[in-house]
């Protein structure tokens, strides 16, 4: 293999089928995660590449914003165009949007079973980055 750009080391890593995060070692070329190893040699690195000590931290491919309001202000499926775009822009790859009945988020009350399903149809196939509902 060629040499890697980066290598970030010790870091807990999500690895799917996996019960528990799993201690690996994270290797990157051109900006694509290309391996995952436990004990990942540094010497695979380049001339111009860089090793970074994650410090047992966990390690994610981009950034989860956990608090945000689409729809409070603007229409629903106006905002997860342009807050999910905004949100990319600054490295957010996950979005969980706070969502209730009532006043300002779609202006309806009732049971979530009756609301819910329209909230998924105004935002389906509108956002630029994965996406969830906080549901109060």
């Amino acid at each position: 293999m060629s040499d890697l750009d980066l290598i970030i080391t010790n870091v807990s890593v999500v690895v799917p089928g996996q019960d528990d995060a799993q201690a690996l070692d994270i290797g990157v070329k051109d900006g694509t995660i290309v391996r995952l190893e436990a004990g990942l040699p540094t010497d695979l690195v380049g001339p111009d590449g860089t090793v970074v000590d994650g410090g047992g931290k966990v390690a994610f491919p981009g950034v989860v914003d956990a608090h945000q309001h689409w729809g409070i202000y603007n229409p629903l499926p106006e905002d997860a165009v342009s807050e999910s775009r905004a949100s990319a822009q600054g490295g957010v790859t996950t979005a969980i949007t706070y969502m209730r009945t009532g006043q300002y988020y779609l202006n309806k009350g009732g049971d979530y079973a009756d609301f819910f399903p329209e909230v998924l149809a105004l935002t389906d196939g509108k956002a630029t980055i994965d996406y969830a509902f906080h549901l109060a």
